[in-house]
């Protein structure tokens, strides 16, 4: 793995926790309740792909490689994390 790979995969990671980190605070200014709450379970769902993604990571810096298991994973989180945002979107526009 190059400088390269291993800069690549920690700029990966950084990007999906911005990104989860952005949501969370979109989140906290939804007024709807049920929806709040409906959303928070998104975001553990997402949380938990983020760690496995992460823990894949180290692997993939131990390996010298990313793997194929890694891109599935972070493709993954970033299918989820475009869902729970337009989900935001949605909750912010029915009030």
């Amino acid at each position: 793995m190059t400088s390269n790979s291993k800069a690549r995969i920690i700029t990966n990671m950084d990007e999906l926790f911005q990104r989860l980190d952005r949501a969370e605070r979109a989140i906290a200014n939804v007024k709807n309740k049920v929806a709040r709450k409906d959303l928070l379970k998104m975001v553990r769902a997402i949380d938990q792909a983020i760690t496995a993604a992460d823990m894949e990571s180290v692997e993939c810096r131990r390996l010298h490689r990313e793997t194929s298991r890694y891109r599935e994973l972070v493709q993954k989180v970033k299918d989820l994390l475009t869902n729970l945002e337009q989900h935001i979107t949605f909750a912010n526009l029915l009030g």
